[in-house]
This record gives structure tokens, C-alpha cells and sequence, in this order.
């Protein structure tokens, strides 16, 4: 049967109801990534705007290039994700090793979801982005009962072990993949 509602009609009024998509569709994942994590971010500085803008400013700019050169590995991909995560907390330096990685993997989450006719080059790379570790995915992908606040991750070795143990499965998809087919199945309890 016939809808008359078009799959794509569809899609961009999910987007828009969930995105704020006035300054485009890269910012748009930015911001919404931030909220993510952001109930997690105790801030002391009283200069918590500027220092968001430079991080949104730094990482759109990096994560930008993701979408525009081909990596060659997944090495190279893991290297570049450690130095966009150290560097995010250097610019502002009250986010954690786990928000910094939380940040950085729900924005090409998101990109991705937008898919390819709004983010250009959003899959070129997409095999090896990381799934972004929270507490269901603790819970939920690697059956931890009290895990450690992902939050708290000080340091890229122990994040790092996460996405390890997850290839290590080997399901046959992007790990990314994975991500989105649990979210959409996980109940948690």
C-alpha cells in the first residue's frame, strides 16, 4: 500500500522535531551531542559560553575533516579520535576524557543519522567510528552491573578497552551500527 506520507517527508520532520537545524545540520549535531553529556558537567568557570563556542568551533573543525579525507585504518581513525578528545579537554578543561569522547561520538552519531545528503562524506569513514560509551551501553552491550560513571573516564586506555572489546565480537558490522541497533532494542530496567 501506498503512503501518503513520503519516507523522507517523514525523516526530516523527526529531525527537525528532535534538531535544531537553523545553523545547519553539522551544528545541529554538535549541540544536541553537548546535551548529552552535559548533565554531567559540573562547570566552575564563569566563562562556560566562550569555552563551549571554542569547543563546538574546534570540533566541527576536526570532525569536519573526517567527512572530506579517507583514512586508512582503524589505527588511524582510533589516533585521530585521541588527539580531537585530548585536545577538546584542553580547550576547556573541565571536561573528562569520558564527556570529551561522549561529545565527539554522538556528534558523528547524529551526522551520520542525518545521513549523506545532509552531511556530505558522513559514511567515507564510518566503519571506524567508536560507539559512544554511556551507562546503557555499559549495561546494556557489555553487561556490567555497577560500571564506573563514564563520565569519569580520566584517560584514553580505559575508554579505548570499550571499543576493543566490542570489535572483538565481531558481528560483521560497523561498530557504530551496532550502537544504533541496540538503542533501538535496549529496554533497560
Amino acid at each position: 500500500m501506498e503512503t501518503i506520507i513520503k519516507e523522507s517527508l517523514r525523516e526530516d520532520f523527526y529531525i527537525r522535531l528532535f534538531f535544531d537545524t537553523k545553523n545547519g545540520f553539522y551544528s545541529a549535531g554538535i549541540k544536541r551531542a553537548f546535551l548529552d553529556f552535559s548533565r554531567t558537567l559540573r562547570i566552575k568557570d564563569k566563562n562556560r559560553l566562550e569555552l563551549k563556542k571554542s569547543a563546538e568551533f574546534f570540533l566541527h573543525e576536526n570532525l569536519y575533516k573526517l567527512t572530506r579525507n579517507k583514512l586508512e585504518n582503524q589505527e588511524e581513525f582510533d589516533n585521530f579520535h585521541k588527539y580531537t578528545a585530548e585536545e577538546l579537554t584542553k580547550i576547556w578543561n573541565e571536561l573528562s576524557f569520558g564527556q570529551a569522547q561522549k561529545w565527539i561520538n554522538m556528534t558523528l552519531k547524529y551526522w551520520l543519522l542525518f545521513g549523506e545528503n545532509r552531511i556530505s562524506g558522513i559514511e567515507l569513514n564510518a566503519k571506524y567510528f567508536h560507539i559512544p560509551i554511556d551507562s546503557f551501553v555499559q549495561k546494556g552491550m557489555f553487561e556490567e552491573k555497577k560500571p564506573k560513571p563514564w563520565s569519569k573516564i580520566s584517560d584514553y586506555e580505559t575508554y579505548l578497552q570499550y571499543q576493543i572489546r566490542h570489535r572483538e565480537k565481531n558481528t560483521g558490522n560497523f561498530p557504530i551500527v551496532d550502537e544504533f541497533e541496540f538503542f533501538n532494542v535496549y529496554n533497560p530496567k
